[in-house]
């Protein structure tokens, strides 16, 4: 089971004491946001859990820091009543006795960040105490200099290597009420410091991550795992519905699905779910605004049955330079559409699968064999119907280009090397013609354009 973790950054100002305001939930009055931060977040923690404090200290400093001047008592130098000498450890202590606190507390000593030397004996601090599948939730409030910047870098870091989620990031906006000696003159009740959760601007790294993934690999499952974990209940029904049917795209292919491709549910439940969860005002801008381009970067797909689909899905591969895609596609793509095309010729006795690989064997023969219609196994069964097929136009159109593409899809499915990434580059353009051959509208697609316009220069 994946830890809970506090994580929070103690400084050395004789902070004030004040209440703090959790969207309407108001603590009693502490002198250190960590104690209202840690009681509002973690009192139902258990052992397993952890709240991290770090501290810049004598040893690691050569002066005093936080450590000797706020964690623990009597380290302020000027102060004006008995609670500025009770420092943060201390309160923590009354804290796991009052509330039953159960999560361990811990202190680390850092470096001041001075240097970059520092600033990363600090970030390798920070990254040791984390464990793998940790949910963490960082205090912003008294974090000093660079480490509100490079605790977000280190963050999303631990996310990829150890699979550490980003729960919360809390400020405590004290400077809403005016300084520090200007607030102590305010009666008690009237400190107020509103908490203001960053969590989603903390993220933005991680959206545009998300976003990469979409505009530069065609890639959308991060965006349905983004959705997934952002604050809104995963019970909602229309959130799952919309996560499933975005990472549908990515799965149908990444297995060269045509069945599921064709079959446009995919798109029509992405639509649908699309328009319900982006009314939400719980959806974060960024996660909003790649949901608002998917939309717009799939309009050419049906919601129904249709061969569109898997054309703009050849299309979707070849924009993203998918290739180890793209070839399969295609290649299954020309021999379904040729084989419904001329389903009328299928032997009585023949499936519909034996029949297309019929159609792919008339395809795929060299041309002295089909010269000489040298027809073997399932063509030799049926030489009138392989002589039908061999002999119209729109076959003797497509073989040539048909068979460069079943040759770089057979490479790629053996992993021979014998078709190199700049020739399969240069394929392409017998793709895009194929299947113009066979959807006299496909050039007109606004997708297909796309691609001679920007890959190939071609209006």
């Amino acid at each position: 089971m994946s830890r809970k973790v506090f994580i929070s950054f103690l400084g050395t100002n004789n902070y004030v004491q004040c209440s703090y305001d959790f969207d309407g939930v108001v603590s009693a009055p502490v002198r250190f946001v960590q104690e209202a931060l840690i009681e509002q977040i973690c009192k139902d923690w258990t052992e397993d859990d952890r709240i991290l404090v770090f501290c810049t200290s004598m040893e690691t400093t050569g002066e005093e820091g936080s450590k000797e001047i706020n964690w623990f008592d009597n380290g302020q130098s000027r102060i004006s009543d008995e609670i500025e000498r009770i420092g943060l450890q201390h309160r923590l202590q009354d804290l796991q006795t009052r509330i039953g606190l159960k999560a361990q507390i811990e202190e680390f000593d850092i470096e001041a960040g001075f240097s970059e030397g520092e600033i990363w004996n600090i970030f390798n601090t920070v990254y040791a105490q984390l464990q793998p599948d940790d949910q963490i939730y960082f205090d912003v409030t008294h974090a000093f200099r660079s480490i509100p910047l490079f605790s977000i870098v280190l963050f999303n870091y631990s996310k990829f290597m150890k699979g550490t989620r980003l729960m919360t990031i809390l400020y405590g906006a004290f400077e809403k009420l005016g300084p520090a000696y200007k607030v102590k003159e305010l009666p008690l009740e009237q400190r107020i410091v509103p908490v203001v959760d960053l969590t989603d601007i903390a993220r933005l790294q991680e959206y545009n991550q998300v976003a990469s993934n979409l505009k530069e690999f065609g890639k959308v499952t991060s965006l349905k795992d983004a959705i997934i974990a952002e604050q809104v209940p995963t019970s909602d029904q229309a959130i799952r519905d919309l996560g499933k049917s975005i990472s549908q795209l990515d799965e149908y292919i990444a297995t060269i699905d045509l069945k599921e491709i064709k079959s446009g549910k995919f798109i029509s439940s992405f639509r649908s779910y699309y328009k319900i969860v982006r009314k939400r005002q719980n959806i974060a801008v960024p996660i909003r605004n790649i949901l608002d381009e998917l939309y717009k970067e799939t309009e050419g797909f049906a919601s129904q049955n249709d061969y569109r689909n898997i054309e703009e899905a050849i299309n979707w591969t070849i924009k993203h330079d998918m290739l180890m895609q793209a070839y399969p596609l295609a290649a299954e793509y020309i021999i379904l559409r040729v084989s419904d095309m001329f389903g009328e010729l299928k032997p009585p006795r023949m499936s519909s699968k034996q029949f297309r690989v019929f159609v792919s064997s008339i395809l795929g023969m060299t041309y002295d064999d089909l010269l000489g219609r040298n027809w073997k196994n399932e063509l030799a069964e049926y030489p009138e119907v392989a002589d039908e097929l061999a002999d119209n136009p729109l076959v003797r159109e497509i073989r040539p280009l048909y068979e460069p593409i079943r040759q770089s899809r057979n490479s790629l499915a053996h992993g021979n090397g014998a078709i190199k990434y700049k020739e399969l580059k240069k394929g392409i353009p017998k793709i895009l013609k194929c299947i113009k051959y066979l959807n006299a509208e496909y050039l007109q697609y606004a997708s297909t354009a796309y691609i001679l316009k920007d890959c190939y220069g071609k209006e």
